[in-house]
């Protein structure tokens, strides 16, 4: 009868323990962001059949970089004056600057995720890479220099993957080509000419890219799917 008590009495502390342990676990928060992985497939579609006038042998594109971030803030504004990081980036392919800029924008709050990857070594070429956002910061804005170029780039701007509280499965997307506004070269291989004063930044429509009204098709393409 002894050994049955004292059993008894162990089998009442076990419980109370576990009890105690589930009082311990904190449910997750509703409104803890969540997360999602995608692979990002950056594609150049630029070659001598597509944009023939004028194409240089020696094309390619700078460096990917970019953020992903919120509603409150951007990474360029069409039809307003480049900051120092994106007229640096469109002119040479350096990133420094911009890279400083994005994490300003970061140490704000507004981002949470600086994206700094490879180039295409031709017009053609392809590269692949990983980013992993939240739903706090959904919205994902990538550049890259068009080269060579006096000033222009390619751009994803603001692409939300996260609508209507569910991930975007698979998306393309065509980006805008843009001219920083900060020189005045008008074809690939223009001498450096400094725009003085710099002019907004302007979506490119002109020769030898573009038709006049626009540029078709794109000179690349970004795939954004979650893995």
């Amino acid at each position: 009868m002894k050994n049955l008590q004292i059993l008894s009495l162990l089998l009442i502390g076990i419980l109370l323990s576990c009890s105690n342990d589930d009082d311990n676990v904190q449910p997750p928060e509703d409104d803890d962001p969540v997360t999602a992985t995608y692979k990002v497939t950056y594609q150049g579609t630029w070659s001598a059949s597509s944009h023939p006038t004028d194409y240089p042998s020696n094309s390619h594109f700078s460096g990917v970089i970019g953020m992903a971030h919120n509603t409150d803030t951007t990474l360029f504004k069409e039809n307003t004056l480049a900051t120092n990081g994106i007229k640096v980036m469109a002119e040479t392919g350096s990133k420094a600057p911009l890279t400083t800029e994005i994490l300003d924008i970061i140490s704000s709050g507004e981002a949470d995720l600086l994206i700094s990857e490879g180039g295409l070594s031709s017009g053609t070429s392809k590269i692949e890479f990983e980013i992993t956002v939240n739903s706090d910061h959904s919205y994902v804005s990538l550049v890259s220099m068009i080269a060579p170029s006096p000033d222009w780039f390619v751009a994803v701007e603001n692409l939300n993957l996260y609508e209507n509280d569910e991930w975007i499965d698979d998306v393309t997307i065509d980006p805008t080509h843009y001219d920083s506004g900060t020189d005045d070269g008008e074809t690939f291989t223009s001498p450096n000419a400094p725009t003085t004063p710099a002019v907004n930044i302007f979506k490119i429509t002109k020769a030898p890219l573009g038709n006049g009204t626009e540029i078709t098709p794109a000179v690349a393409t970004f795939r954004f799917q979650k893995i």
